[in-house]
């Protein structure tokens, strides 16, 4: 059996700035607290643990110390706690993150409806919506966007981690029933890419395996995207979870990680996989 790792794998670069920024707070010697997960990975979360950092859902759970913003961003109002509690703050968000948060804020100064395409509990998708205004819709299903009612002017953002194909299929959707509508396309570039790499990887293999936090936005999809090609994929966060019966009588197998996986991980999970075929 062959183990087949996707061309894009690793930590994208938001991320990668998350963990360091995160990493070199706890190297300071004072109380770090990262405000909810840095992001969606056990590993990390395990890692950041061990050096003492603190995930808290509210900075008024930090008496003193650092507060990490997640990559995911958050509402304008828990930065302005986190300064009101004399806490400092260091921001982690990812620059396309704080770029879809820009773009959302100026459709809603310039009077459009916001459309947000995107999981409503998100966290990127909950800091979004604080930038939106009082008029602003949240829509993940083709069944959702379709209950849209016409409208005057419509502005679309997106989750960054949206699949690019729903994007297009609701500006398409929202082109018809308003009379104006503007654009910000903001899905992440390197989640494209990550999902080009697993249908790359879905034509080449008979099963993949996807590595990554249960509750990764962007992992869930590539494993989403490798079932719509009538591939067998499973979700797995680390190498025990391995099932050595996922590899029986397969030739090939393909690996891919989300935004979030360390490489490390990557490897440990081939390496199993491996010795089990073996």
């Amino acid at each position: 059996m062959e183990v087949l790792l996707a061309r894009e794998n690793g930590f994208c670069f938001g991320v990668k700035k998350a963990v360091e920024l995160t990493e070199a707070a706890a190297e300071s010697g004072r109380a770090v607290h990262n405000l909810g997960q840095v992001v969606h990975n056990p590993k990390i979360s395990e890692r950041l643990a061990a050096r003492g950092v603190k995930v808290i859902a509210d900075p008024s759970e930090a008496t003193e110390g650092i507060v990490v913003i997640r990559a995911h961003g958050v509402p304008p109002e828990m930065r302005a706690k986190i300064e009101e509690q004399g806490l400092e703050c260091i921001d982690a968000t990812c620059s396309l993150v704080l770029r879809a948060q820009r773009f959302t804020k100026q459709l809603a100064d310039e009077g459009y409806r916001v459309i947000i395409l995107g999981t409503p509990e998100h966290p990127e998708v909950v800091g979004l919506r604080a930038y939106a205004g009082t008029d602003h819709v949240i829509v993940e299903t083709k069944e959702e966007w379709a209950k849209l009612p016409k409208m005057r002017k419509a502005g679309v953002v997106s989750q960054s981690t949206q699949p690019p194909w729903a994007f297009k299929e609701l500006v398409a959707h929202v082109a018809e029933i308003a009379q104006e509508t503007k654009i910000f396309n903001t899905v992440c570039p390197v989640t494209i890419k990550r999902q080009h790499a697993a249908t790359e990887l879905a034509g080449a293999t008979d099963t993949i395996i996807v590595v990554g936090g249960r509750n990764s936005a962007n992992t869930r999809e590539l494993v989403n995207l490798a079932r719509m090609q009538g591939r067998e994929a499973h979700h797995i966060e680390h190498a025990a979870e391995l099932e050595p019966a996922w590899l029986v009588g397969k030739e090939r197998v393909g690996l891919i990680g989300g935004c979030s996986t360390p490489m490390e991980t990557l490897i440990e999970v081939k390496e199993r996989a491996e010795a089990l075929a073996a």
